[in-house]
């Protein structure tokens, strides 16, 4: 059992630092293909100005960050998320969430927010069940963090949805770098 416990962390991890490069990869690219983004004039994507901040909630959808899915289902829901700055400890901060319901669209759904020791939900640990869904229109949610110590967390959202009469769920892990991360690797450097 305990093997399977430290396979089970170690695959966290792993989906936490691959959700990291995704994100940093996507950081300013949108939903273009590598290859255009790179033949964009650098200051082209400067232009798009950041002191103009989008309220909590109103971040563009190109602009937010794929959160990892640990079924390798597709459709119907995609969940995507937003930190406007790096979170620091002990400061209560948005985490912007975006649910796209996709072909085949769900009849309903609901969204659970969890999290794991060192960082702590606020407000907004549930989104509601929703009806009437729409192919890719967004369903915008806040919810409130607060982390209580430096490190990498994992904020899980589990989305419930009903489709033919039955009752489907999705899990998606958000990772959230507080403070310094890691600090012991920080002092290790590369």
């Amino acid at each position: 059992m305990l093997k399977a416990e430290v396979f089970f962390r170690a695959g966290c991890l792993a989906a936490v630092a691959a959700c990291l490069i995704a994100g940093v990869a996507a950081c300013g690219s949108g939903d273009k293909p590598a290859g255009a983004a790179a033949t964009e004039a650098s200051g082209t994507a400067h232009k798009r100005s950041r002191s103009v901040a989008a309220k909590a909630g109103e971040e563009d959808l190109p602009e937010m960050v794929a959160a990892v899915s640990s079924s390798k289902a597709g459709p119907p829901v995609e969940l995507r998320f937003a930190l406007p700055s790096r979170p620091e400890v002990g400061q209560v901060m948005d985490l912007d969430v975006a649910v796209v319901p996709r072909a085949p669209v769900p009849e309903s759904l609901s969204v659970s927010f969890q999290v794991t020791d060192g960082l702590d939900i606020v407000d907004g640990s549930q989104l509601e069940r929703i009806d009437k869904l729409v192919d890719g229109a967004p369903i915008r949610h806040v919810v409130k963090i607060l982390p209580k110590r430096d490190g990498i967390f994992a904020l899980t959202a589990v989305v419930s949805f009903a489709m033919a009469n039955q009752d489907w769920s999705r899990t998606f892990s958000i990772p959230v770098i507080a403070g310094e991360g890691l600090p012991e690797q920080v002092a290790k450097g590369p």
